[in-house]
């Protein structure tokens, strides 16, 4: 069984319930009595707490979106074919692992490969793109939906709800696009950072 944030929250309250029942249904009231209410009242608030805590950490995703685009695997055919290895391998390990819907590469001026949902449109960086290659950090939009500059994305898979953009080096990036808002982790984040780093070595050593 496994027990999210509210579950746990629950969980607390009702324990607390019970010991102001058990409490108020008492005829006397012993020294012995009164410490092991005190014990009780205060367990229930620690579960109500880690629930809070689970419902702070965990993110809850939106519903999932109704995307349009073509499923498909392009890339460009001059890419090394060690590379496009690793490149094959790290998209499609995104896509069934995580709630990615759409994975676009971009090195240098073009996209060197889409997978998922692709648009045919030819996707050009703007101003957010550029930022997290300059800055050389990764970029969430948890929902695109409040976020003014999601413009940006329409060439990439309009109307995604959810953007990660992760710079490989200061002239490239991963971006992916998610089925639902809020929908990726910190671990997800962690991985596809690595997996930049990873990334970029390749590129160097086989100098594309």
């Amino acid at each position: 069984m496994n027990l999210d944030g509210k579950s746990i929250i629950i969980i607390g309250l009702i324990l607390f319930c019970f010991q102001l029942i058990n409490f108020f249904s008492l005829d006397s009231i012993t020294p012995a009595l009164e410490r092991a209410q005190v014990l009780s009242a205060i367990s229930s608030i620690v579960i109500i707490l880690i629930g809070l805590l689970f419902e702070r950490i965990t993110p809850v995703s939106g519903k999932k979106a109704e995307l349009s685009g073509v499923n498909d695997f392009v890339y460009d055919q001059s890419i090394p074919q060690d590379l496009l290895d690793e490149l094959a391998w790290g998209s499609e390990s995104i896509l069934t692992s995580t709630a990615a819907a759409s994975i676009l590469i971009h090195y240098g001026n073009k996209n060197i490969l889409k997978r998922g949902l692709i648009n045919k449109k030819d996707f050009k960086p703007g101003d957010i793109c550029k930022r997290s290659m300059k800055q050389n950090s990764l970029i969430s939009l948890v929902n695109t939906k409040f976020y003014p500059g999601k413009d940006e994305f329409d060439d990439f898979c309009y109307g995604v709800p959810s953007i990660l953009i992760i710079p490989i080096d200061f002239k490239s990036f991963i971006l992916i696009g998610g089925w639902s808002s809020r929908c990726f982790t910190k671990s997800d984040e962690k991985w596809l950072t690595n997996w930049s780093k990873k990334l970029n070595k390749l590129i160097i050593k086989y100098n594309y």
